[in-house]
């Protein structure tokens, strides 16, 4: 199970020794400056390693442009499918117009898109492909290779089939954050899409994380190590608690954790090639 920023964090206390004892003992490092440094860590962990996700637009008829403003940490957009729901898949390259523009590399013209929200109360259910509906129009308002997506949800689902006015099958089940009945007359529904394949920061808060264990492992051995180097700095120049080696020896532990954080670096990179996919 993915560790939060709060166990990332007692994580780290635990490994620099810092742990809580008691109200009148302060802690060496506070929350911010720990975060501080596994920001700096989780920055260079997403260069290396980047948290892979699949956006999804609609198309405009007769236009190859897609608008990626919206698109928060993108780092890089790596390839395109389109159209969508095809095996093999049809993958297509990414033509940079600016850094909030870009084009699809393909000859045929493209439809026009939509999007809307859907009548009734539809309920996604973890880990299978069938959504069923309540007051639903199903048959009136959707159509194979639609998309819908609970409101306010992780992930854009591609409609396999539709069954009846309150029953669809999709092309794959349902992950346990889109579980449950969704808000009535919310939920959405999207046609004639691209999808992004996108790079991406890594998302580390209180309530999320999409670090792997290996990656965690990685962001563990190099906030440690730069939250002992910032203590060295500190006691630079003044008189040292515990001796003289105080110092010295905390540096050589910082340096060695940093020297983990580095080799880890180096095992979790991923290459980045680029491949010539076809325009039609």
């Amino acid at each position: 199970m993915a560790l939060e920023l709060s166990g990332i964090r007692e994580v780290i206390r635990k490994t620099l020794r810092d742990e809580f004892v008691s109200a009148s003992v302060d802690l060496d490092w506070t929350d911010e400056e720990l975060d501080t440094f596994i920001s700096q860590c989780l920055r260079e962990i997403s260069r290396r390693s980047p948290n892979k996700v699949i956006e999804v637009k609609t198309t405009l008829a007769n236009s190859k442009i897609l608008d990626i403003s919206d698109i928060d940490d993108l780092l890089y957009v790596d390839k395109l499918e389109y159209p969508v729901g095809s095996d093999p898949r049809d993958y297509r390259n990414a033509i940079e117009i600016d850094r909030e523009t870009i084009e699809i590399s393909v000859d045929t013209d493209t439809s026009a898109g939509g999007s809307g929200t859907l009548t009734g109360t539809v309920t996604f259910t973890t880990g299978s492909a069938t959504v069923t509906g309540s007051g639903t129009d199903f048959d009136g308002e959707l159509e194979a290779d639609y998309h819908i997506k609970p409101s306010g949800g992780t992930r854009w689902y591609r409609i396999y089939s539709i069954e009846s006015d309150t029953s669809l099958t999709l092309a794959e089940p349902v992950r346990s954050a889109d579980n449950g009945a969704d808000t009535i007359d919310l939920t959405q529904y999207c046609y004639e899409v691209v999808y992004i394949y996108c790079a991406k920061k890594h998302t580390l808060t209180e309530t999320t994380s999409t670090l792997n264990p290996q990656e965690e492992e990685v962001l563990i051995y190099g906030a440690s190590g730069e939250a002992a180097l910032s203590k060295v700095r500190s006691y630079i120049n003044k008189v040292s608690t515990g001796g003289a080696a105080t110092v010295s020896h905390l540096m050589n532990w910082a340096n060695m954790q940093l020297m983990l954080y580095k080799n880890g670096l180096e095992q979790i990179s991923i290459p980045r090639t680029k491949r010539r996919y076809p325009k039609d």
